[in-house]
């Protein structure tokens, strides 16, 4: 298998699998999201079945020219999908019978696989050469493809040229790079048919032959395949970027999560790494970091009469609410030290709670709630830090 048809291969069958978990969460009943993931597995598994391999190996097992027709019907049916789905027009019962790209697309199917009964079974297995163009069936075949292909890959530039007009500056970009290919193979199929019908066309000597056309159309298809890719690609870092931040916010909570744990262990949610197991990375970052964030929250709930107390121990004047982070970890820091020092069977002090806010009071705001939280708990290490460096 050639390095550019691999590339090919490759996009089109990650990309059926890239779609199938919206599918299957919403159990396969998205036409469009299904029209999307069949073009993509068909023209995928139609580019796979054209090696000359795997043409060899089911015409052995069947009869001659059963791999062309199927490798042919599996592309032009993907291309047909993904008509559909760039119209956003699912295709159904009702719809088929008046969607022209169906009504092409069977027509030319139709003509393809009568060519192919008609042909002796010596040229079912033919190419875009000399010796089997002198026949008038396998330049009918071609053509019938050709007609297909050039409307259908027309029809897909002009409505991705559409679309890219407005969204999502990504979804801009990548529907643009597919409309550039789509339209590099419609010039490649307008160079075959001249090949396929005009004899001078394939004379010798001439300034560009079918092996020159046929790099170009390669050329074509990878750049469609570099805009179906796009999303996938800048997904895949999104992931990555959203994954090392909530891993820094995790990271970021501990020193706080860890005064409170030790306080309060009846309050951490996973008991395993409360003890110090060692349990490797941690798969879900984002949910491990909400979870730290609720057991930072508690503990400070139940430790709010502490809070309270150490406010007002640290007030100097002032009426003892935290003006910034460095006062709320001072404040915080006083009242472990406060509710340490008390024997186990001693009541909570009869005072009113103290709720710390974040710096931006916003505690009803889950994401600007965690960043105060994270400022307060690198205080807290700073705090530790400076103690352990006077000691």
């Amino acid at each position: 298998m050639r390095a550019f048809d691999c590339v090919a291969i490759v996009t089109l069958l990650a990309g059926t699998l890239w779609t199938l978990p919206a599918l299957v969460r919403r159990r396969f009943r998205d036409p469009m999201r299904l029209h999307l993931s069949l073009s993509l597995l068909f023209m995928g598994l139609g580019n796979l079945l054209a090696q000359p391999r795997l043409i060899a190996l089911v015409d052995r097992r069947t009869t001659a020219g059963v791999a062309k027709c199927s490798y042919n019907a599996l592309v032009l049916v993907g291309l047909c999908l993904m008509v559909s789905f760039l119209r956003e027009r699912p295709i159904n019962r009702r719809t088929a019978g008046r969607s022209w790209e169906v009504l092409l697309c069977a027509a030319c199917l139709a003509g393809m696989v009568t060519m192919t009964v008609l042909l002796p079974q010596p040229l079912r297995n033919h190419t875009l050469t000399s010796h089997y163009l002198v026949d008038w069936r396998v330049r009918v075949f071609y053509d019938l493809g050709n007609a297909f292909l050039f409307s259908g890959y027309a029809a897909c530039a002009l409505l991705a040229l559409r679309h890219s007009r407005a969204g999502h500056p990504l979804r801009r970009w990548s529907l643009a790079v597919i409309a550039a290919g789509l339209i590099g193979l419609d010039l490649s199929c307008v160079f075959r048919v001249l090949w396929v019908n005009l004899p001078g066309m394939r004379a010798p000597g001439t300034p560009v032959t079918y092996d020159e056309d046929f790099g170009f159309g390669i050329a074509a298809t990878i750049v469609v395949c570099a805009g179906l890719s796009l999303p996938f690609f800048v997904g895949l870092f999104q992931l990555r970027r959203d994954r090392r931040d909530h891993r820094a916010q995790y990271h970021g909570l501990e020193a706080l999560w860890q005064r409170v744990a030790a306080f309060y262990p009846e309050l951490v949610l996973d008991q395993r790494s409360f003890v110090g197991r060692q349990l490797g990375p941690v798969a879900d970052y984002a949910s491990a970091t909400y979870r730290r964030y609720v057991e930072c929250r508690d503990g400070l709930t139940r430790l709010g009469p502490y809070l309270r107390l150490a406010a007002d121990e640290l007030a100097d004047g002032g009426d003892g609410l935290p003006k910034d982070p460095r006062a709320a970890a001072r404040i915080i820091d006083r009242a472990l030290l406060l509710y340490g020092a008390q024997s186990l069977g001693e009541a909570a002090p009869k005072t009113n709670a103290l709720f710390i806010p974040g710096p931006r009071e916003a505690s009803d705001d889950y994401e600007s709630d965690l960043v105060g939280l994270i400022e307060i708990s690198r205080e807290l290490r700073a705090l530790r830090a400076q103690r352990a460096g006077a000691a």
